[in-house]
């Protein structure tokens, strides 16, 4: 009997193992994924965006197509931007159940999370539960790790981003306005003030919202408050740097201000928070902007009038490509293997990702071709508008008046982009914490106050600098030039 009870442990310490290795072994709780379960479960999916009126019958669909792959049933929450990032963060802290959260900077922290313990580590589910996914994404998965581990996906989309305009295709062609050979605001001036003369009713030949001002053609990542590391600007090159000190930053937010007193921008910007329904409306001309091809046809495709888009920059992939949109498993998930399995198919599924997408054919949206569709405006149902938030917007069909040829345009996007030389920094604020709460609060009395544009600057900047050098920015600067210098010596 005791040899007996001696193999069987034997065999179970040895199951163990292999649970922890790659290799396709089975990981954790040990569900096959080449079978379908006898247990139903249901995931629960929370998404930022508004609700949609008819999310029973796509979850019914889903359900009906998943039930002999996974056995899964699905319910997908949606919340509007504020009312998710509050309740996301009450549910984590809380340590309430959910299954999978997306998680973006400024809105549902990945990082942080992470470091807190609130997603679920993946390293150990990769080689059985979603090897195709992480495979495909490839080295921007590993760009997502923090510490070492992997604790949420990357979508996958367009994984950098290059600057520039913006702009009403029909004003442009109407003044014979060639704005792939304006580079500067100083090329622009001109053409916003013709634009102003003739054009009554564009009230805003250029307009911003507090993320497109022309602070927005700097390139740079952020490392903590207003410490960063420029990437396109070799007098920066192996720096730290306090934004707010550089000539390039004050000349950004001068521009801004002068745009303002020649009564080129709205008024009252400042407080203005109808960016995306001033342009709809018609009233701008231009504005700076975060571009990836089709990116003006999306943004235009439901308006009366046509964007285009003309680039500035180079296109550069920076640290942020992969945590700028990303789908996290809850720690407090009760299967995670069954909602890993589901991501696999998320992600590599083209029929389920269309579904979840864009609804059921006939109801939702007619079939044009093969892979292009028309929505109708008042169609019950449709993510339209934030695909990039779930899963593989490769996967995707067209919509009306896209080009057929752009998922190979957005692959080779990603493919031709720079990576500038602090790729794969990760800083750890761990020793700073307090000057980076300090200096965000300062940031929330200053920063609006310099870029938008309805205020001068340069006396601001002073008072802005002071009370961030009172926060404890040199600190943040010292300690994450110490970590930086120390990854380019062993990059």
């Amino acid at each position: 009997m005791k040899k007996k009870i001696s193999v069987l442990l034997t065999l179970i310490m040895l199951g163990g193992a292999l649970a922890g290795c790659g290799g396709g072994q089975i990981a954790s709780s040990g569900e096959d994924p080449n079978t379908v379960p006898e247990d139903t479960y249901e995931i629960n999916w929370y998404m930022q965006g508004m609700p949609q009126e008819d999310v029973a019958s796509v979850e019914a669909a889903v359900n009906d197509y998943l039930k002999d792959k996974i056995n899964v049933t699905l319910k997908m929450h949606r919340l509007e931007l504020s009312q998710y990032s509050k309740q996301l963060s009450t549910m984590i802290a809380a340590g309430e159940y959910f299954d999978i959260a997306w998680t973006t900077p400024g809105v549902l922290d990945y990082t942080s999370n992470a470091k807190n313990g609130a997603w679920l580590a993946l390293d150990d589910y990769i080689d059985t539960y979603i090897p195709q996914t992480v495979s495909e994404l490839g080295e921007i998965a590993d760009n997502a790790r923090v510490d070492g581990t992997l604790y949420a996906l990357p979508v996958m989309k367009e994984m950098a981003d290059s600057r520039g305009w913006t702009y009403r295709k029909d004003i442009a062609d109407k003044y014979n306005i060639d704005m792939d050979s304006i580079k500067t605001f100083e090329d622009l001036e001109p053409v916003l003030k013709t634009v102003q003369a003739n054009e009554p009713d564009m009230q805003y030949p250029i307009d911003w919202g507090s993320d497109r001002t022309p602070e927005a053609l700097m390139k740079y990542e952020t490392v903590a408050g207003t410490a960063v590391i420029f990437y396109d600007n070799e007098k920066y090159d192996g720096k730290v740097v306090n934004l707010v000190e550089t000539p390039e930053y004050l000349e950004a937010c001068k521009w801004a201000n002068k745009l303002y007193n020649e009564g080129l921008v709205k008024r009252d910007v400042m407080t203005a928070t109808d960016f995306e329904q001033r342009l709809k409306d018609g009233k701008t001309f231009c504005y700076v902007d975060f571009l990836k091809p089709g990116k003006a046809k999306e943004t235009s495709a439901n308006f009366n009038f046509e964007l285009e888009q003309s680039t500035v920059s180079d296109i550069w992939q920076d640290n942020g490509a992969g945590t700028g949109s990303m789908l996290a498993v809850s720690r407090t998930t009760k299967n995670p293997e069954r909602v890993l399995r589901f991501i696999e198919m998320l992600y590599t599924d083209s029929e389920l990702s269309n579904l979840i997408n864009y609804g059921i054919e006939g109801k939702h949206y007619t079939k044009i071709d093969e892979n292009t569709i028309s929505i109708p405006d008042n169609t019950p149902y449709t993510l339209q508008g934030f695909q990039w938030m779930q899963g593989n917007v490769f996967l995707n069909y067209l919509t009306e008046g896209e080009a057929p040829d752009k998922v190979e345009k957005l692959k080779k996007f990603n493919s031709d982009a720079k990576k500038p030389m602090d790729y794969g920094f990760k800083f750890d604020k761990t020793p700073v914490e307090m000057e980076i709460a300090a200096v965000r609060t300062v940031m929330s009395e200053y920063r609006k106050q310099v870029i938008m544009g309805s205020m001068d600057p340069e006396p601001i900047m002073k008072d802005y600098n002071d009370k961030l050098k009172a926060a404890g920015i040199d600190k943040i600067i010292a300690e994450a030039q110490s970590q930086y210098d120390e990854f380019l010596a062993n990059k």
